[in-house]
């Protein structure tokens, strides 16, 4: 039986290719869902790190995506993290809503 965390926002701010800072609230997640808007086309990561503020991290491989027009999700590797942000290699045009939250098997 899966079970899911609550949908949390990453916001990527108008010209800037990093999201908010997002506490998924426990530690244990084996995965993240990630649902995208209309992206500019780019590859999108992840950084962890182990406390609020901290140093974050590249987490593994990247996703290339093109250009998305919204409607598009995939899940992430996650390994317990608590704190993400999601990253695109190409800076936004405007702000950008992701919606992310962790799930275990």
């Amino acid at each position: 039986m899966s079970i899911r965390g609550d949908w949390l926002p990453a916001t990527i701010a108008a010209s800037g290719t990093t999201s908010s800072e997002v506490d998924l609230g426990k530690t244990d997640w084996d995965l993240l869902d990630i649902q995208f808007p209309t992206l500019t086309s780019c590859s999108i990561s992840l950084q962890v790190a182990e406390a609020s503020g901290g140093t974050f991290y590249a987490l593994g491989s990247s996703i290339n995506t093109g250009t998305i027009t919204g409607a598009y999700a995939t899940t992430f590797k996650l390994g317990g993290w608590r704190y993400i942000k999601v990253v695109s290699s190409a800076t936004q045009a405007s702000e950008r809503l992701i919606r992310v939250r962790g799930t275990n098997y």
